[in-house]
């Protein structure tokens, strides 16, 4: 049987490793680089296209793609994280939703499933080492994402 001290520092490691992964929603829909940057290991990999974002400069160029408040407002929602931590690595899966704001009110833009992997670094903090989205469902974003994309492309950001 585990020690109670093994147990807590699990316990503590699934809710930080979980705290990272709403960190990355809270940042993206607000436009916060630094925090969304810092949920980042220097060599990480994101599964967001193909070829997938690799190191932080990808990583950030794939942030500074993305839509964010007030230019835009949506909400990415994660629930259901299964998390399994083996010494300072980890994994996890979610379900994932996004929020979107179109002319007939609030409506579910897309959904489907992160596969995480993580690593404790040198400081103590949980990073994503490798972030895979799979996009179960998705529908045409609204008019007002697609603007901001297309002024976005236009502007170089």
């Amino acid at each position: 049987m585990e020690s109670l001290e093994d147990r807590i520092r699990r316990i503590e490691d699934e809710r930080d490793i979980q705290q990272t992964m709403y960190r990355y929603g809270y940042a993206m829909d607000y436009g916060s680089e630094d925090e969304w940057m810092n949920c980042w290991a220097d060599d990480a990999v994101l599964h967001w296209s193909n070829p997938p974002h690799r190191g932080h400069e990808q990583v950030r160029a794939a942030f500074r793609a993305h839509t964010h408040a007030p230019k835009v407002f949506h909400k990415h929602f994660v629930v259901n994280a299964r998390i399994s931590v083996s010494g300072n690595t980890a994994k996890a899966e979610s379900m994932f939703a996004r929020l979107d704001s179109y002319p007939d009110g609030p409506q579910i833009l897309a959904f489907g499933r992160y596969l995480d992997k993580f690593i404790r670094c040198e400081d103590g903090c949980w990073r994503f080492a490798e972030r895979v989205a799979e996009v179960e469902s998705m529908r045409k974003p609204p008019e007002s994402v697609l603007n901001a994309m297309s002024s976005m492309s236009e502007t170089g950001r």
